[in-house]
């Protein structure tokens, strides 16, 4: 018999697979801190008044890297929704809103929640294109990247790396202002070693412009954000 959880649960790096073998759809809400209060209040309703159909399950970020990496999640809060194993939908920098959609969709009661965007940034629609970095694996890294109709800024990083998380935030920013002209993919290299090795990927992060399925250009750390700019413009003329 499935146990029943009327309110939020806390798993991390040694409990998530018990947690996945419960039987019972499940959203993760990654935090890196303390969840807001309203954030909070939403974990709690939703976690009781689905109590039996799904778990509402909290992983402190900063304390279980293994899981972050495992998601790859990189903006927080965040939700990830899994059903037998498989992530259904994830999105960062979530509010309680945005929880209720996941929550909605892992029951098949709303559809699938878009990512989330910042407040005030156009939408994918609005822009011509998505303006948010894409997780990029192995598997997708063809489709996403070598056959991108648009150039592809591809981003090898991962949660451990410091000049990693200090160049993230203009990564962002370049997603967003050239959307349409420009697609930015991130590829966590723990967790995709191949696409790491085949570019000979040796110091994060590193940075290839990628036109028409070719590398137009490539450099290793964190540049600073005029400088990096001036790569990827440099690299969309050519």
């Amino acid at each position: 018999m499935v146990r029943a959880f009327d309110a939020p649960i806390i798993t991390g790096d040694q409990s998530i697979e018990r947690v996945l073998a419960a039987g019972l759809p499940v959203v993760f809400v990654f935090l890196d801190g303390a969840a807001s209060p309203a954030l909070k209040e939403t974990m709690n309703r939703l976690a009781h008044e689905n109590a039996g159909q799904l778990l509402v399950v909290e992983v402190p970020a900063g304390d279980n890297p293994a899981s972050v990496r495992r998601y790859q999640v990189d903006r927080f809060p965040a939700a990830v929704t899994v059903r037998g194993g498989q992530v259904l939908a994830k999105a960062g920098g979530i509010s309680g809103t945005d929880l209720e959609r996941h929550v909605a969709f892992l029951l098949g009661k709303g559809p699938r929640p878009a990512p989330t965007e910042a407040a005030g940034a156009p939408s994918a629609q609005s822009a011509g294109g998505d303006w948010h970095p894409h997780a990029v694996t192995d598997a997708t890294f063809e489709q996403e990247v070598l056959r991108s109709p648009q150039p592809v800024l591809v981003d090898f990083w991962a949660p451990w790396c410091g000049p990693c998380r200090i160049v993230a935030p203009v990564i962002e920013k370049l997603a967003q202002e050239m959307a349409g002209r420009l697609r930015v993919a991130k590829v966590n290299v723990d967790e995709n070693p191949f696409m790491a090795q085949r570019y000979g990927v040796q110091g994060i992060p590193t940075m290839l412009v990628v036109k028409d399925g070719q590398v137009a250009d490539r450099w290793v750390g964190a540049l600073p954000e005029p400088a990096l700019r001036g790569r990827v413009a440099a690299a969309l003329r050519n």
